[in-house]
């Protein structure tokens, strides 16, 4: 898994406090005023509480969360696909009446045959209702297989959000260490400018008093101009930072405060012995990997299952009226009521129920291509499984020999701090004794303050490093443990 690296992010304002005015009406009683709410002072943010913030308000996060919802409903969806189906139907019709009686026009009614002994094109009324049930009681195991595929489905969207999850929180984790990174440089330039700004003061009264050179006045102004703008470009890094973690979080830049980072800065981490490639079939990563093969192999079995035949229970009942007599007269012709009262109200009721047996035999050949297809698929989605397990074993190897290296190199930067104080000290004291010149105390105090950050970018790349190999081996509680 890569981590996005950026640095940087500055201490934010905070928010003033307001005054309340209050006054008196003349020759008016005093009108009390309700306080203005003052505005709210943002709280220091820890890196849990970063995590959790995260997790509750980036917006892709919440889509996979509304995904995994969505597949959940499919399930419901799918299983109510196989209840019994209940259809009501009426009609009522205008037509000529040599026709049989309750005539049908599309629907799902039943038609009924008949022979009249005439034909007549006088118009009559006719109508038909029905209740119709349809239950495909017997899948021969499609049913089964369709439920087992949309449940796949669900654990499937689960393990996106769970991998989308891990994966936005190593993030955030990384851009919390870059910002309080980017935090400490500018405390650090701070530092380094005031003292700057008091070699220049020391310099200026040597120079006025006529012990210093005035070439000193000018190098001790330049300097302390260059801390100036060393200040300013961390700065706008930390702000930069401070920006990109916001967005992470999905809060208001406004509102971000860090916590103090002397525990990312004071201390170093303990470190895991060495890599753990058994870990790595429980990462999230994997685990979203396998959802997708599962998944594969159940759309491939619900395919199978189409070429089956249905056994459904089905019953009908229904009435039909029609205009024509239904015997016919002395004469023997059937005498024609072309009323709506007369052609509208039932006069024959029947019932049927029985069962069906539908087999679509030329599925045979329609499934036999769908599930090869899907069986490459399947084989595709395997494929991309290995690649990414082999791809996370690489990884956790070269974060534990990221993590071995940046140790040794945090455990040498106190060194280095130490000597470039001490040597700052002495050419500090040599410069004030007349011993040295300015340009020795200027070489010390940029030694001093390189050191300064080597000193704080080491102990972060720790922390960083711990935050890699966690990452990699699918599991943030080494680092968030310590904390």
């Amino acid at each position: 898994m890569k981590l996005i690296s950026a640095a940087l992010s500055h201490y934010p304002r905070l928010a003033g406090q307001g005054l309340l005015l209050a006054g008196l009406l003349l020759g008016r009683p005093a009108l009390a005023q309700q306080p203005r709410e003052l505005p709210q002072v943002p709280q220091p943010l820890t890196l849990p509480q970063a995590l959790q913030e995260a997790q509750a308000n980036y917006p892709a996060l919440r889509a996979r969360q509304a995904g995994v919802a969505a597949a959940a409903a499919d399930v419901r969806t799918v299983r109510a696909n196989y209840l019994p189906q209940l259809t009501a139907q009426a009609q009522a019709l205008n037509g000529t009446s040599n026709q049989v009686r309750g005539a049908l026009l599309g629907g799902v009614g039943i038609t009924e045959s008949g022979v009249r002994d005439f034909t007549s094109s006088q118009a009559a009324w006719t109508s038909q209702g029905m209740l119709y049930i349809d239950w495909p009681a017997v899948t021969f195991g499609r049913y089964r297989a369709d439920v087992r595929r949309a449940q796949t489905l669900v654990s499937q969207a689960q393990a996106d959000y769970d991998q989308e999850l891990f994966t936005h929180q190593a993030q955030v984790a990384d851009a919390y260490l870059l910002a309080l990174a980017a935090q400490q440089a500018v405390t650090l330039q701070e530092a380094n400018l005031r003292r700057s700004q008091a070699v220049q003061r020391v310099v200026r009264a040597g120079t006025r008093a006529g012990i210093q050179p005035g070439i000193d006045s000018s190098t001790a102004n330049a300097e302390t101009s260059r801390a100036r703008l060393q200040l300013l470009a961390s700065r706008q890094q930390a702000e930069q930072q401070r920006v990109r973690l916001a967005g992470l979080l999905g809060t208001p830049v406004q509102a971000l405060v860090l916590t103090d980072s002397t525990q990312f800065f004071a201390r170093l981490p303990a470190l895991p012995a060495g890599a753990d490639t058994a870990s790595l079939r429980y990462h999230p990563t994997l685990l979203a990997y396998q959802r997708r093969v599962a998944s594969s192999e159940a759309l491939t079995n619900s395919l199978a299952t189409n070429s089956r035949p249905t056994l459904s229970v089905v019953g009908a009942t229904w009435g039909r009226g029609s205009g024509t007599a239904s015997s016919a007269s002395t004469d023997g012709t059937y005498a024609i009521d072309p009323g709506l009262g007369a052609g509208l109200p039932f006069k024959v009721y029947n019932y049927a129920v029985g069962a069906a047996l539908t087999w679509h035999v030329t599925e045979l050949i329609h499934t036999k291509r769908a599930v090869a297809v899907q069986q490459a698929r399947s084989t595709q989605a395997l494929a991309d499984y290995d690649q990414q397990a082999l791809q996370l074993r690489t990884e956790q190897q070269n974060a534990q020999l990221q993590l071995d290296l940046v140790r040794q190199a945090a455990l040498e930067a106190p060194v280095q701090l130490d000597a470039a104080r001490r040597a700052y000290t002495q050419a500090q004291a040599r410069y004030n004794a007349g011993l040295d010149n300015l340009v020795v105390l200027t070489q010390a105090a940029l030694v001093l303050n390189r050191a300064e950050s080597d000193q704080a970018i080491a102990t972060n790349n720790v922390w960083r490093a711990l935050l890699l190999r966690a990452a990699t081996g699918g599991n943030l509680a080494p680092l968030l443990g310590q904390l």
